[in-house]
C-alpha cells in the first residue's frame, strides 16, 4: 500500500478518472484507473465546505465586490486540495512558533499553493508525460507530497545567499536588498546610489498566476496584506498593449536615475512572439538602445540588454520597417545557414529595428498604435509573399531564395561540443559545457536546449560520484571511430569486389571517407563514411546528387540526426528524396550474414532504417 501522488480528473465527468503512484522501493511511476474507493473519497468534498469559506474570508469579506473574483481564483483548485491546505494553516496558526520557523513553514506552504493548482499542475502533467492537455483533464496534486517536493525546492544546496530589507544593505561580500513595494515608490531613494547595471524580469501578463498571488497572500497574512493586490483580481485587460504600457512606466522611472551608456540585463520567462515584440517596444519607446538579444524557445526564455541614453532622431530617408524585417530575417537565415524558429526570426527583426533607431519616444497614448503596427510589420513581413517558407511542425521558418549551407547553425554547434569534450581529460559540468557553447554562440547565435542535450546524448556519458559531468563516450574516442571508419570502409571494398564491382576510393573530404561501386565503368553506388552528424557538408556539396549515395553513420547519432531533421526541412527533404543513411552495425551485420547479390543489395541496405538507435531484428 502507498499513497496516491496525484489523482487526474476528467472536468466533464467531474470526477477522478486515473490515478498515479510511486514504487516506495525503486521509485517508478504507475498509472493506474481509480477504484470505488477513490471515488468515494475524492466526491466527499464540497465546494460549500467551511474550508472554501474560510480561503474565500482570507482574501475577502462576504460583502466585498472582489469576492466574485476570488471565487473565481479559488476554483482553480480540487475541492479535496482547499480541504488539505487550509488544515494545515489552521494547525499553522495554532503552533507557537519562532519567527524562523514560521517563515519556514510559509515557504513551504506558498510553494505547495503554487503547485497544487490546476493551473500548475496540468502544465506539469504536460511537462512530464509529453502529451499536451486534452482541455478536460487536470491534475490533483497530494498536498503532503508537494510540501516534501518544496524542500528541495528551496534547500538546493548552494550556497545561500545574503539577505536584507532595504534601506538596509547585504556585506560588501554582495548580496541583496529587497525593497517590499512598487518600484515606484523605490526610485525616489535611489538617485543617490552609483549604479553599474541593472537586472530586470520582466512580468508576463498571466491574469491567473496574478489573481492566484492575491489569493495566496490573503490565506498565509489575511486581508490586510491582500489588499494593496485588491486590483489584481479586478483587472480584465491585461493584455499586450496593457504590458507594452506598464514596462514603458516602470522604465521610463528607471531611466531619469540612471546615467547614459549602464548596461541593463532583462530576462524575458515564458517567451513568446508578442510579449518580445511589447517589450522590445517599451524598452526602446523609453529610450533605451536596444544593443543585444539572445532567445531560446526550448525553455522558452529570451533575454535582452540595453543601454541608457538618448536614441539619435530618425534618419527621414531610412529603410522602411518592413524592409528593415525582411532584410534582417533573411540576412540571419543565410547566416543560420539553416530554418530557424519564429522567436528568432523575430529578434533578428528586433535587434536590427532597434540599430536603425526608428522607434522614437511614444507619448502614452499612440504606445498601443506602435505596438500594433509594429506586430503587423512582422507578420506581414516574415511571410510566403516575401519568399518566406513556414514548417508549421517545427514552427521554423526558410527563404526561398537561400540554399542550404554546407556549414549550418547546428552542425558548427556540434562541432564545437565535440571539440570541447574531445580536449578535456576530465568529465565536465553540464553548467560549464553550455556556459561555453553560449559563450561561443552568442546573441541571436544562441543554441538550443534541446540540440545541446541530443549532441551530449549522442557522443557524451554522464558519470556520477565525485566528478559528476560529461565525457566522450569510449565510441567516440577519436583513435575508436578511426578504427571504425577504417573497418567500415574494408568491408564495403571487400562487399563491393565479391559483387564485381570496381572500387574506387575517392578523396576524402574532412574526415568523412568516399567509395564508389562502379559497373561497367558507370557508377552504381556512391558510398560515404562518417563518424558524425553533420550532413550538410555531404548532402550540399553536390549538384546533382551522386549516384545512388549513401552515408554510413554509426547509430548512436539516430537521436542528432532525427532531431536535425526535424528542424531543417530542407535537408530532410534532401535526405528523403535523393541519399539513404545506414549504420555501421547494419554494414557488419550484411557482411556477417552472407547471401548478398546485385539484385538484393538496395534492399537489404535499406532493412535497418535509420529511425532509432534501437536494434532491429534481422528480417529473414
Amino acid at each position: 500500500m502507498t499513497s496516491a501522488r496525484s489523482f487526474t480528473w476528467s472536468k466533464s465527468r467531474g470526477e477522478p478518472v486515473r490515478k498515479t503512484c510511486l514504487c516506495s522501493d525503486c521509485g517508478e511511476p504507475s498509472e493506474t484507473p481509480v477504484s470505488q474507493e477513490d471515488l468515494q473519497k475524492a466526491l466527499a468534498y464540497k465546494e460549500n465546505s467551511p474550508s472554501h469559506a474560510r480561503a474565500l474570508t482570507r482574501v475577502a469579506p462576504p460583502d466585498d465586490p472582489i469576492r466574485f473574483q476570488a471565487e473565481n481564483a479559488l476554483k482553480t483548485y480540487p475541492h479535496r486540495t482547499v480541504h488539505a491546505l487550509f488544515t494545515i494553516l489552521n494547525k499553522l496558526t495554532g503552533f507557537d512558533l519562532s519567527p524562523e520557523e514560521r517563515i519556514n513553514l510559509e515557504m513551504l506552504l506558498l510553494y505547495a499553493f503554487y503547485r497544487c493548482s490546476n493551473l500548475n499542475s496540468s502544465l506539469v502533467s504536460e511537462k512530464e508525460s509529453g502529451i499536451s492537455a486534452d482541455g478536460d483533464t487536470y491534475r490533483e496534486e497530494n498536498v503532503w507530497f508537494a510540501l516534501e517536493e518544496a524542500l528541495d525546492i528551496w534547500e538546493n544546496g548552494q550556497t545561500s545567499v545574503p539577505i536584507a530589507t532595504w534601506p538596509d544593505l547585504p556585506p560588501d561580500s554582495g548580496g541583496i536588498s529587497i525593497y517590499p513595494g512598487r518600484v515606484r515608490d523605490l526610485i525616489p531613494q535611489l538617485k543617490d546610489i552609483d549604479f553599474s547595471a541593472a537586472l530586470m524580469v520582466f512580468p508576463k501578463p498571466n491574469p491567473s498566476f496574478w489573481s492566484l498571488s492575491a489569493l495566496w497572500t490573503g490565506w498565509l497574512w489575511g486581508q490586510d496584506a491582500a489588499a494593496p493586490l485588491r486590483n489584481i483580481l479586478s483587472l480584465q485587460n491585461l493584455d499586450w498593449v496593457w504590458l507594452t504600457r506598464a514596462i514603458k512606466s516602470t522604465l521610463s522611472g528607471l531611466e531619469e536615475i540612471l546615467p547614459p551608456g549602464i548596461p541593463c540585463f532583462g530576462l524575458l520567462p515564458n517567451l513568446e512572439t508578442e510579449y518580445l515584440i511589447s517589450v522590445g517596444t517599451a524598452a526602446c519607446a523609453t529610450g533605451f538602445a536596444l544593443t543585444d538579444i539572445a532567445v531560446d524557445p526550448d525553455l522558452p526564455q529570451g533575454q535582452i540588454i540595453c543601454t541608457t541614453g538618448e536614441q539619435l532622431t530618425s534618419n527621414p530617408k531610412a529603410k522602411s520597417m518592413k524592409e528593415i524585417i525582411r532584410s534582417a530575417g533573411f540576412e540571419f537565415l543565410k547566416v543560420m545557414g539553416e530554418p530557424k524558429h519564429t522567436l528568432s526570426i523575430y529578434s533578428a527583426g528586433l535587434a536590427s529595428i532597434a540599430s536603425e533607431q526608428i522607434l522614437l519616444h511614444s507619448e502614452e497614448e499612440n504606445l498601443a498604435d506602435v505596438y500594433l503596427q509594429l506586430v503587423k510589420n512582422f507578420e506581414e513581413s516574415i511571410a510566403y509573399r516575401q519568399g518566406f517558407l513556414h514548417f508549421p511542425k517545427s514552427e521554423t521558418w526558410w527563404h526561398q531564395e537561400l540554399s542550404p549551407s554546407s556549414d549550418p547553425h547546428a552542425d558548427r554547434v556540434e562541432q564545437a561540443l565535440v571539440n570541447l569534450l574531445a580536449k578535456s581529460s576530465s568529465p565536465l559540468p553540464e553548467v560549464d559545457i553550455y556556459a561555453h557553447l553560449y559563450h561561443k554562440f552568442p546573441g541571436l547565435a544562441t543554441p538550443q536546449q534541446g540540440l545541446i542535450e541530443v549532441c551530449l546524448k549522442s557522443y557524451a556519458e554522464k558519470t556520477s560520484g565525485t566528478q559528476s559531468g560529461w565525457e566522450l563516450s569510449s565510441s567516440d574516442q577519436p583513435s575508436n571511430r578511426r578504427q571504425d571508419l577504417k573497418e567500415i570502409e574494408d568491408i564495403l571494398s571487400l562487399l563491393g569486389k565479391q559483387l564485381g564491382f570496381e572500387i574506387i576510393k575517392a578523396a576524402p573530404t574532412g574526415n568523412i571517407l568516399c567509395l564508389v561501386w562502379k559497373n561497367k565503368g558507370e557508377t552504381s553506388y556512391t558510398f560515404y563514411i562518417s563518424a558524425s552528424g553533420i550532413l550538410n557538408k555531404i548532402i550540399t556539396g553536390f549538384d546533382p546528387s551522386p549516384a545512388n549515395p549513401w552515408i554510413i553513420l554509426p547509430g548512436s547519432r539516430a537521436e542528432l540526426i532525427h532531431y536535425k531533421m526535424e528542424k531543417n526541412n530542407p535537408l530532410a527533404k534532401a535526405i528523403q528524396n535523393s541519399w539513404g543513411l545506414v549504420k555501421y552495425r547494419h554494414i557488419r551485420r550484411i557482411a556477417d550474414e552472407g547471401g548478398l547479390t546485385k539484385e538484393n543489395l538496395q534492399e537489404r541496405l535499406a532493412l535497418d532504417p535509420f529511425t532509432s538507435d534501437a536494434p532491429q531484428l534481422p528480417l529473414i
